[in-house]
């Protein structure tokens, strides 16, 4: 990962979750957000100061987005047991401001790994924007606790527990 300052905030997707963002915007006018995903141009979204529209993204491109931000945002769990965009910010050693719900709640360390807010309020979301602004050393430092908790939690338990069950698996036979 470059050691170059990360800035702003990114959201992957947002199929749930978008007119919270947006309020929360609105409170706090000093975040910069860039939406990556392919969606329809809602008429809320067009020329929106602090939200800029990546489109679809993939590979090179993707990445390149993903390390030059600072944090990324779930504005909304969509029920999903294991959330895929919270993975994909700790994998990218961004730290992750998450609902307290569900499975970013347990992913998710406030302090650690990322930030907290109250599942529904875009006034605390807000909030969390505005301190992940106010200290991005902060946010960098949870960025890189992210990293070694992806590493610490999906691949060397996965790879532990997918070997030790092929050798189980093969032992029986």
């Amino acid at each position: 990962m470059p050691n170059e300052r990360r800035q702003g905030g990114v959201v992957l997707g947002a199929e749930v979750g978008l007119d919270l963002l947006l309020e929360a915007l609105r409170l706090f006018p000093g975040a910069r957000i860039e939406l990556i995903g392919e969606r329809p141009l809602a008429p809320e979204l067009a020329g929106h100061r602090q939200l800029s529209l990546a489109g679809g993204l993939e590979g090179e491109e993707l990445q390149a987005r993903l390390e030059s931000a600072a944090y990324l945002i779930v504005p909304a769990v969509n029920g999903e047991p294991l959330p895929r965009e919270v993975i994909d910010g700790f994998a990218n050693g961004l730290a992750v401001i998450a609902p307290a719900e569900g499975a970013a709640a347990e992913l998710v360390a406030p302090g650690r790994n990322g930030l907290l807010f109250e599942p529904g309020s875009a006034r605390d979301l807000a909030r969390r924007l505005a301190w992940a602004e106010a200290f991005p050393e902060k946010m960098r430092q949870m960025g890189e606790c992210a990293r070694a908790d992806y590493l610490a939690r999906f691949i060397g338990d996965w790879s532990y527990q997918k070997l030790y069950g092929e050798r189980r698996r093969t032992a029986r036979l």
